[in-house]
């Protein structure tokens, strides 16, 4: 065996290792999933010190870990709208009940954002031998 041929076998050997180790690396990093729907809850209108800001935060970061961006995306969305709904109901940032209705406008905004959806499963332990 010549020594190029043992060069290209330890790079080609290198390359699957570390393509095998990527692969099971999470999407996104928690840490790099939380600035991250920080910024996305941003871009949606969703601002800091709103009250909405810390369940759109939970839930676009939880579906970056998860891998699905655009779901990110439609959480954040969600929540500005719950916002908006709750304070077009008449309450203002503060006030005592703004929390629980964003809550709920969110629960149920986000069940009928995603009711026409249909499932995606991943790989599912059953599957695997």
């Amino acid at each position: 065996m010549s020594r190029s041929q043992i060069h290209a076998g330890i790079a080609l050997g290198s390359a699957v290792v570390a393509g095998v180790l990527i692969s099971f690396l999470p999407p996104i990093s928690p840490a790099s999933a939380q600035s991250q729907a920080q910024r996305i809850c941003r871009e949606q209108g969703v601002k800091p010190d709103m009250a909405a800001f810390e369940y759109c935060v939970s839930q676009a970061s939880r579906a970056l870990e998860w891998g699905e961006p655009q779901t990110a995306y439609t959480f954040a969305q969600v929540s500005a709208e719950a916002r908006n709904a709750c304070l077009s109901y008449g309450l203002h940032e503060g006030a005592p009940g703004l929390q629980s209705c964003i809550d709920r406008e969110a629960t149920s905004r986000a069940l009928m954002a995603f009711a026409n959806e249909e499932p995606s499963y991943g790989p599912q332990i059953a599957d695997h031998p």
